[in-house]
């Protein structure tokens, strides 16, 4: 409790001068956004809305343009760094740094969280974001183009829909849920998840892969052998090893809500399509 008092009676000191300089130096004010998300980033990038951001998180490193901006901090923040930024608007998603709410009120930082769990809500979330901006046609357009597309996808799914299973981390087996973003992104391209889960992201009994039996199997993490799935017990007579219907791919697109679903949706769609033509 002292050293957060500290913290805060340091990042109020400088939080004055910094506003003593602006005021002094007759600037207009202008969005200055931090965004505390790779979400977040990838979205005012991909809208055109690049030059706003001074600052991302460590965790940012797409478009390769965000790389180049001030780091700061990943989960633990640095919060004189962000102050020295003097941002007009800090951007979250799923209350990742919730925790900070409080003193971001404190040091007079507007903080602006949004939940996204389904895919739906990220071009409203899209739509409400470039509004407090102030460039509402952004977000419009953003909104349309993705409707346009998911619309597209679902309505070519195949009548047979391929069972299947989406591994996140192996120690220990961890899954996508049927109730998770991932789980959305699986129904929407055209699959049924044999993971029927209230949770995001369960730890996975083996048996119940076994019992599931997947027709495709898709890996989202870095592995050293990928050969090695094939000997884990019991896999060798599920349809998905069978049929060479084990995938591995990046994890980035599935589990970050913004532009790059789309690929990740037709990457799922294409494999998915594949699978029901065996």
């Amino acid at each position: 409790m002292q050293s957060m008092k500290k913290l805060l009676k340091s990042t109020l000191l400088l939080f004055c001068c910094l506003i003593t300089i602006s005021s002094s130096s007759g600037a207009t004010e202008s969005a200055r956004i931090i965004s505390l998300v790779p979400s977040q980033t990838e979205l005012l990038f991909h809208m055109g809305l690049g030059n706003l951001v001074v600052g991302t998180s460590d965790y940012c490193n797409y478009p390769e343009e965000a790389r180049n901006r001030p780091r700061i901090g990943a989960l633990e923040l640095n919060i004189e760094r962000i102050m020295s930024l003097r941002p007009t608007l800090l951007v979250d998603v799923n209350s990742m740094h919730k925790k900070y709410e409080m003193l971001f009120a404190q040091l007079g930082l507007n903080y602006l969280n949004f939940t996204v769990t389904r895919l739906d809500q990220l071009p409203k979330m899209a739509e409400e974001l470039t509004r407090i901006i102030g460039r509402p046609e952004k977000g419009l357009e953003f909104a349309m183009s993705w409707r346009k597309q998911t619309a597209e996808m679902t309505g070519q799914q195949s009548s047979s829909m391929p069972k299947v299973y989406f591994e996140i981390w192996d120690t220990p087996l961890q899954a996508a849920g049927g109730s998770s973003y991932i789980g959305d992104m699986i129904k929407a391209a055209g699959g049924e998840n044999i993971l029927s889960d209230p949770v995001d992201f369960p730890v996975v009994n083996p048996e119940t892969i076994i019992q599931g039996n997947p027709d495709v199997i898709i890996i989202a993490y870095p592995l050293p052998d990928p050969i090695s799935l094939e000997t884990r017990p019991g896999w060798q007579n599920l349809r998905a090893v069978k049929n060479h219907q084990i995938h591995i791919l990046d994890q980035d697109p599935f589990i970050r809500p913004g532009p790059r679903n789309i690929e990740a949706l037709l990457q799922l769609k294409k494999i998915f399509d594949s699978a029901c033509r065996r």
